[in-house]
């Protein structure tokens, strides 16, 4: 984006004070951005709702706002901070692991073929009434059940360990880190063609067994036919008339009676003369896609002071990025997730990108930030052919800070469309923190998503001294279908 903040020609103002920035401001309030949204594994703002903008600690502002390498303690300036995290966040909407897991285990190495001849031989003379033949089909309705019923909401899996590091000094300050993150969704793809088949199936079994119910009663009226009137025959014989008609949709008479009077019946059975093949194979699938991303960055913050109580600091970082993209589909009787290690389903690429970011100090407790990320956009192409579209992000924040107790809220100017099937994200996230003690706190938020109304609460304990510290944060939506934690540690020198 670019701005003309240049003078108007003869007036000889300057631009009001912060114009640009809110310019830039107001221009991605409504950019919708196809990206990854701002995933949170560190465990501080993990159990802060993932705020960040203007609350991340100096040694590891370059994850979150470079701007914030700048400390904002002077007890702690000029000291070299290190920091590792490992976390991980599970989304599984109707308990989709559980369902496709069971589904495979039911059905694995079975063909839907199998399940068909194995629930009911359409020529088997063990049948005594319709009834027992409907009963039969109910193992392929069982099937027709199990597919319709996989979840068609998506399951989220990522899941990220890094290192970083801050060295603040004076009004510069640099930093840096490595990170590897993995994100993953699958989504079944229920096929009608398989509804289609086993409706054809069963339409099948149930004209059989019309037939068969027909015939039999009209045994029973031939046994006792001086009980009979003609209407009652005609009817019978309606009936039955009716039913064979009914099968010969499904069934190819003509076949069946010129093989019968050419005697070459032996060997075959109903099945053989079915006007469509039985399926054989299932047709639905899941569809799993994502991405494993390894980012190297290094980071420099500047500081400018207005007067005495009003400051800026800026901050660029720049990063290698390493994209690797996975996109595979298998049948639902076999899906397994493990298999996205496979080179077959993987894209390799390697970009170079940047985020730029503020805080501007404001006079009292308060402060406001804005960060973007990955400014340069880039396309990575999938194994089967889509795309997956990377373009800058955006977020703002403002932050209140006091000597025990701290404020954040942060809130995505973008709206975001996840890796892997997962509905779009734009999220107003708060968070507190409480400190009893040096780097011993309580943590605790509540981020919503305003795309979907989901809200996911969070909490966190942080401990450590003035040389360390560890910190763990957990994550449960209110309708229990996501799932957060992640723990980090770090070192001061």
């Amino acid at each position: 984006m670019m701005l003309n903040t240049g003078q108007r020609s003869g007036t000889g103002r300057k631009p009001p004070r912060y114009a640009v920035i809110w310019t830039t401001v107001l221009g991605l309030w409504t950019s919708s951005a196809n990206a990854i949204s701002f995933l949170s594994f560190d465990a501080r703002s993990l159990s802060m709702a993932g705020t960040g903008v203007v609350t991340a600690r100096s040694h590891n502002a370059s994850l979150f706002n470079p701007a914030l390498l700048i400390n904002h303690d002077p007890k702690r300036l000029s000291r070299l901070h290190a920091h590792t995290y490992v976390g991980a966040r599970l989304l599984d909407r109707d308990n989709f692991l559980q369902t496709a897991d069971e589904f495979s285990d039911r059905y694995e190495g079975v063909d839907l073929e199998d399940v068909i001849m194995s629930s009911i031989a359409l020529d088997s003379p063990d049948f005594e009434s319709g009834a027992e033949l409907r009963e039969a089909t109910a193992r392929i309705r069982n099937v027709q059940r199990d597919i319709n019923h996989l979840s068609d909401k998506p399951l989220r899996v990522s899941a990220s360990y890094g290192a970083s590091f801050g060295y603040p000094a004076g009004q510069w300050a640099f930093g840096g880190y490595h990170r590897q993150f993995l994100v993953m969704g699958s989504m079944v793809r229920v096929s009608e063609r398989d509804n289609a088949n086993i409706e054809r199936v069963t339409n099948t079994v149930d004209r059989f067994a019309d037939l068969l119910d027909e015939v039999m009663a009209t045994e029973a009226m031939v046994e006792n036919p001086d009980a009979l009137t003609l209407e009652e025959v005609v009817a019978q014989v309606r009936r039955l008339w009716d039913a064979a008609q009914a099968l010969n949709e499904y069934v190819d008479f003509g076949a069946l009676y010129d093989d019968a009077l050419a005697d070459q019946t032996s060997g075959k059975g109903v099945q053989d003369y079915l006007r469509e093949p039985l399926p054989t194979e299932f047709y639905s699938t899941i569809e799993s896609q994502g991405a494993e991303v390894t980012e190297q960055a290094l980071s420099v913050a500047r500081s400018f002071m207005t007067d005495r109580s009003d400051r800026f600091h800026f901050g660029v970082t720049l990063k290698q990025v390493h994209f690797t993209t996975i996109h595979f589909e298998q049948p639902v009787n076999e899906f397994e997730l493990d298999v996205y290690s496979e080179s077959v389903h993987r894209r390799e690429h390697t970009r170079f990108n940047m985020d730029a970011g503020l805080v501007h100090d404001l006079p009292g407790p308060f402060q406001w930030g804005l960060v973007v990320r990955n400014l340069v956009p880039h396309e990575f192409e999938t194994a089967l052919g889509d795309r997956i579209t990377q373009r800058p992000v955006a977020r703002v924040g403002l932050g209140f800070r006091t000597e025990p107790f701290r404020v954040s809220v942060d809130w995505d100017l973008t709206r975001n469309e996840p890796l892997g099937f997962d509905p779009d994200k734009q999220y107003l996230s708060v968070g507190t923190e409480w400190f009893l003690w040096r780097n011993t706190a309580l943590r605790a938020g509540l981020r919503h998503n305003v795309v979907d109304d989901e809200t996911l609460p969070s909490v966190g304990l942080g401990f450590g001294g003035r040389r360390a510290h560890l910190d763990i944060g957990a994550a449960k939506s209110t309708n229990g279908d996501e799932w957060g934690l992640a723990l980090q540690a770090g070192l001061s020198f």
